[in-house]
């Protein structure tokens, strides 16, 4: 089957897709050739000519050895292909996920959408990997050993290609409905990622509400749901490979009955039957190849229509301006960069459908030099004035702007509420951002104020962490976080609740460590904790939309 999105892919890169092209087509002549060489000792051996024998011996031998050689060139060639496709198009996917739609869609579900980006992606190599060169070899091999055929006995070739004909046109029918019931597959498999996920989130929750028996009940249903779709899958999958057997089995008979036919009237010498029946065999060895593949690749084809609603398959997403399709992704300045003043503008926002705007007519400067906090109530619209700054949202009105000019994704760092550490080492999730020198990773440690505990660890920067950080405590996950932050080099730094899991002593640290770090960049921080703000000269109030200098 084709699936233009992912020829589409490969096409991106010519220069691998050709090269596993044609190692593969080399491995389909070193069969043909193969082929010659045997018929040519078995009528040597039946015409005592010892010397020919020895000869077709170690051509045998030598097509063998060549092949092998071929076969591990080729797989390497196509392992560089299904990488670099899926590197590509996860980059693509995960880019488009981070967009303001998808990051406020309260029906999107974190476990369909961890589906797609890995196992979907992952399940696209097979078919770019291996199916697509098979289609091509395919097309070049196929029409050669028919022709060969042609020449050698017409009746054997016209059977062989009818046979060919036969084993590729038979399977479409199955094979449109097993994309039908692949969807239906993906579909089942999705929910059962969500709910999965969903459960072990929250299965602290679960067990306090006397609910796990209720949550194993949807398990069970979800992946009876899936077992069930899997058996529909594979029954029409055995019906496709029945109907390639039977074309291809009928087509090597068929030729057979020729050569016997040529053989048994005196018609062709005995070196030209065994060709016949040899190259009759080898005609269907690209369809059987190519069947095998497509099984291969099924589960990656059925999350095609999935990753390709979600934008992973565009070749570029148009965004508003002041709208970052990633802010996550944004270019990593090759050196600190430095900037003396964000200000905004006559800032409005409303979300949809919503009666009020959340933020209306605000004005906001923040400059280099100075910590700058904005405090409010839960609901005020702190977040939202994030998001508006990472251009996760786009204003209704007004300007954001940084030393006169636009505000791009590109010029922010953030440190989260909770900040997403990795399971690995320490230096594995620094250096998330880009790579980073020795001397990099110390510099930035010490202005977050993390390099003392860091080096008082065994193993230093190579101390594991736990996933999700819990191997560390609040405080050191969120100075954590910030060394990575600073590691971006970007001149603006946005602190979403840096204290709210901290203790009074901790909370002093983590103030004073932004103090240090607004030297170098703009920095604002969002808190919830007024009481931890008593050494913050710049504290705005967030209120109806406005921000007001807030009391001492």
């Amino acid at each position: 089957m084709i699936v233009p999105q992912l020829w589409r892919e490969a096409a991106r890169f010519p220069a691998t897709l050709a090269w596993s092209v044609t190692l593969l087509t080399l491995v389909s002549l070193t069969h043909l050739a193969q082929a010659v060489a045997i018929a040519w000792s078995m009528s040597a051996v039946l015409r005592g000519q010892a010397h020919d024998v020895l000869v077709a011996l170690a051509l045998i031998v030598g097509i063998a050895l060549l092949r092998l050689v071929l076969c591990l060139a080729q797989a390497s060639a196509a392992a560089r292909l299904g990488g670099r496709v899926r590197q590509a198009v996860r980059r693509r996917a995960m880019r488009a996920a981070l967009v303001s739609e998808r990051l406020h869609d309260t029906a999107a579900r974190d476990g369909s959408m961890r589906a797609s980006l890995g196992d979907g992606v992952d399940g696209i190599d097979a078919y770019v990997s291996k199916y697509l060169p098979a289609v091509a070899q395919l097309l070049l091999t196929c029409p050669i050993v028919v022709a060969g055929l042609l020449a050698l006995s017409p009746s054997a070739g016209l059977c062989v290609a009818a046979g060919v004909v036969l084993a590729l046109l038979g399977p479409m029918a199955w094979k449109r409905m097993a994309a039908r019931r692949g969807l239906d597959h993906w579909d089942s498999y999705e929910a059962l990622s969500a709910d999965l996920l969903e459960s072990l989130r929250g299965m602290a929750t679960l067990r306090t509400l006397g609910d796990v028996p209720g949550t194993r009940g949807r398990l069970d249903a979800r992946s009876e749901a899936l077992r069930r779709a899997t058996e529909r899958v594979m029954r029409v999958s055995l019906a496709e490979t029945a109907v390639t057997d039977l074309a291809v089995q009928a087509g090597v008979v068929a030729a057979s009955a020729a050569a016997i036919a040529h053989a048994v009237a005196g018609q062709a010498p005995s070196i030209e039957v065994y060709l016949i029946l040899l190259l009759a065999s080898e005609a269907f060895r690209p369809v059987r190849d190519l069947s095998r593949h497509w099984h291969a690749g099924f589960l990656g084809l059925t999350a095609v229509p999935g990753l390709d609603r979600l934008g992973a398959f565009a070749e570029q997403r148009a965004t508003a301006p002041g709208h970052a399709a990633s802010a996550v992704e944004g270019d990593r300045a090759p050196t600190e960069r430095r900037a003396e003043e964000l200000r905004v503008t006559g800032l409005g926002f409303r979300y949809p459908g919503a009666p009020d705007d959340v933020l209306r007519d605000l004005d906001l400067t923040a400059r280099r030099g100075s910590l700058s906090a904005i405090v409010g109530a839960s609901g005020a619209g702190k977040s939202t004035l994030f998001d508006l700054l990472l251009g996760f949202l786009t204003p209704h009105s007004g300007r954001i702007e940084l030393d006169g000019r636009p505000l791009r994704p590109s010029d922010i760092a953030v440190v989260s509420q909770r900040p997403v550490l990795f399971a690995g080492t320490i230096r594995d999730n620094l250096a998330v951002t880009g790579p980073a020198t020795e001397a990099e990773l110390v510099a930035a440690c010490h202005a977050a104020g993390i390099l003392d505990e860091i080096r008082g660890f065994p193993n230093g920067f190579d101390t594991e962490v736990t996933e999700a950080g819990t191997s560390l405590s609040g405080g050191q996950r969120q100075r954590l976080a910030l060394a990575r932050a600073l590691l971006a080099r970007r001149p603006v730094l946005l602190v979403d609740e840096p204290t709210s899991a901290l203790d009074a002593g901790r909370a002093a640290n983590v103030i004073e460590t932004l103090h240090r770090v607004a030297r170098d960049r703009v920095v604002i921080m969002i808190s919830h904790r007024p009481e931890t703000l008593t050494e913050v000269a710049h504290v705005l109030r967030l209120d109806s939309g406005h921000l007001d200098r807030s009391a001492p």
